[in-house]
C-alpha cells in the first residue's frame, strides 16, 4: 500500500522538475482537521479497477493560481478560471499517474475533476482515508489525500 513518504517524494519530484517550485512537507498538518484559508481547489482522479479509489488535491486558489502561470508561462493575472482549474487537473492526474504503478492489478484512471469554493468537504463515499500528506509552497498549504474503496 502507499505509505506518506512515496506520497512525499512524488509530489516533491512533479514539483521540482515540472514546476521548478520547491514543496516543504509539512507533518503537523495531518494531526488535526485541515482547512485552508479563502477560496479552495480540489483536484482528484478516481482509481478504479484491481484497486479502487482516488487521489486528491486541495490547495489554497492563490496558490492554484500560481501553479497555473509557471505550467501556462503566463501572468498570474491573466488566466481564466478554467485554465487555472485544468492546471489543477493536470497535477492531481500526474499525481496518480504516478501511485497507479504502486498498486497491485490492474486499475485505470478517471479524468480529473476539480472543484471550487469555500467552506466545503470532499467526501468520496465508502472510502476510507490510506494517508494524507501536507505541503507548503509558497507559503501556502498544500493537501494530497489518497483513499481506498472499503470492503463491504
Amino acid at each position: 500500500m502507499i505509505h506518506e513518504d512515496e506520497i512525499a517524494q512524488i509530489v516533491t519530484s512533479i514539483w521540482t522538475s515540472i514546476l521548478d517550485r520547491m514543496v516543504e512537507v509539512d507533518e503537523t498538518c495531518c494531526d488535526e482537521p485541515w482547512s485552508m484559508p479563502g477560496r479552495t481547489l480540489t483536484g482528484c482522479v478516481q482509481l478504479t479497477g484491481d484497486f479502487e479509489g482516488a487521489t486528491l488535491l486541495f490547495c489554497t486558489a492563490e496558490l492554484a493560481r500560481s501553479l497555473a502561470s509557471v505550467m501556462f508561462s503566463e501572468d498570474p493575472e491573466s488566466l481564466s478560471s478554467e485554465e487555472i482549474r485544468d492546471a489543477l487537473g493536470e497535477l492531481v492526474n500526474m499525481v496518480a499517474g504516478n501511485i497507479k504503478p504502486m498498486l497491485e492489478g490492474s486499475s485505470r484512471l478517471s479524468l480529473p475533476s476539480v472543484v471550487e469554493g469555500a467552506d466545503y468537504e470532499v467526501i468520496v463515499p465508502g472510502s476510507r482515508v490510506v494517508c494524507k500528506v501536507g505541503f507548503r509552497c509558497e507559503g501556502e498549504p498544500l493537501l494530497v489525500t489518497f483513499v481506498e474503496r472499503q470492503n463491504g
